[in-house]
C-alpha cells in the first residue's frame, strides 16, 4: 500500500475491515489516546489513526475531510468504524457520514466523551500544555501566563484569535524560561507550532455541525460525559476518569462488541 500522509497506522490488521480514529494526539499528554486502545482490539482489525498535516493554519473543515477520505478510498478497505475522541468526534462524524455516501454498508460511528470546540476546552488545553512545562517555568511565569489568557479569552474577537493570542503567551513566557535555562528554542518553537496546529484543528472542527451525526452515535461515556453524548442514541458508560477511557480493558471490550455486531450484519 502507498504511504499514508493523512493518516498514521496504529494496527496493520490481519483482513480487510478497518477501524478509524479521530484525534489530535500530542506526546506527552496526560489524556489517554488511541495508540493506547488499539493494542486491546481484535487483531484482525486494521486501526489508523488521523495525522494532521505540518502545515495546518487556514485549513478548512472540508480541506481535512478531503486529505482523509482519499486515503481511504484508495486503500480498497470495508471501513467497519469510525471513532472519535472529544472534538475528534466532530470530523469522525461527518468522515462516517461521507463514507457511507459510497459504502454499501455504512460505518458504525462511536463517539467519546464528545464536544464541540469552544473558548473555554482551548484555555483547558492552554493550562495543560503549560503544566508540561512546570519544571522550567517559576511560579510568577506561570501566575503570568494565566492571567494573560484570561485577559486574552475577554478581548480576542473570535476563536481563531484566541488561538493567536494563547500561542503568543506561550512563545512569551515559556521563552523567557527556554533562555534562562539555555534550553534549545528550536523546542519551544515545535512545542508551539503543534498548539497552532491543534488551534487550527479546533476551528475547523467548529465550522461542522455535529448534532445529525451525533443523533446516530453510540456515546461511549467516563465518569464526566459530555452534553454532546446525550444526543447519541446508544451509550456506553466506563467507569473511569475521562483521561484514562481511551486505555481502559473495558473500553476495548465494548468497542470489540460494537464492531463485530456490526460487521455480522452486514454478513
Amino acid at each position: 500500500m502507498t504511504k499514508l500522509t493523512g493518516w498514521k497506522v496504529l494496527n496493520a490488521g490481519r483482513g480487510s475491515d478497518l477501524v478509524l480514529t479521530v484525534d489530535f494526539a500530542t506526546t506527552g499528554r496526560a489524556d489517554s489516546s488511541f495508540s493506547d486502545l488499539a493494542p486491546r482490539l481484535d487483531p484482525r482489525l486494521t486501526v489508523w489513526e488521523t495525522r494532521q498535516p505540518d502545515t495546518a493554519d487556514g485549513m478548512s473543515a472540508q480541506d481535512y475531510i478531503e486529505l482523509w477520505t482519499r486515503e481511504i478510498k484508495d486503500s480498497g478497505l470495508t471501513v467497519r468504524a469510525v471513532l472519535g475522541y472529544c472534538a475528534g468526534s466532530v470530523f469522525a462524524g461527518e468522515l462516517a457520514a461521507r463514507i457511507g455516501d459510497w459504502q454499501e454498508q455504512p460505518p458504525r460511528f462511536v463517539m467519546f466523551d464528545p464536544e464541540v470546540p469552544a473558548p473555554d476546552g482551548l484555555d483547558r488545553d492552554f493550562t495543560a500544555m503549560m503544566d508540561q512545562f512546570a519544571a522550567v517555568l517559576s511560579p510568577e511565569e506561570v501566575t503570568a501566563a494565566r492571567e494573560a489568557s484570561r485577559q486574552a479569552r475577554t478581548d480576542a474577537p473570535d476563536f481563531a484569535a484566541f488561538g493567536d493570542e494563547l500561542v503568543r503567551i506561550f512563545r512569551e513566557q515559556a521563552g523567557a524560561a527556554f533562555v534562562r535555562e539555555e534550553l534549545d528554542t528550536e523546542l519551544l518553537e515545535e512545542f508551539a507550532a503543534v498548539f497552532r496546529s491543534f488551534v487550527s484543528y479546533l476551528d475547523a472542527a467548529r465550522q461542522i455541525d455535529p448534532t445529525a451525526a451525533w443523533g446516530t452515535a453510540v456515546a461511549v461515556n467516563s465518569d464526566n460525559p459530555t452534553e454532546g453524548a446525550l444526543l447519541a442514541p446508544e451509550s456506553v458508560d466506563i467507569p473511569v476518569a475521562h483521561v484514562d477511557i481511551l486505555r481502559s480493558p473495558l473500553t476495548a471490550e465494548a468497542i470489540d462488541r460494537i464492531v463485530s455486531a456490526h460487521t455480522a450484519a452486514a454478513a
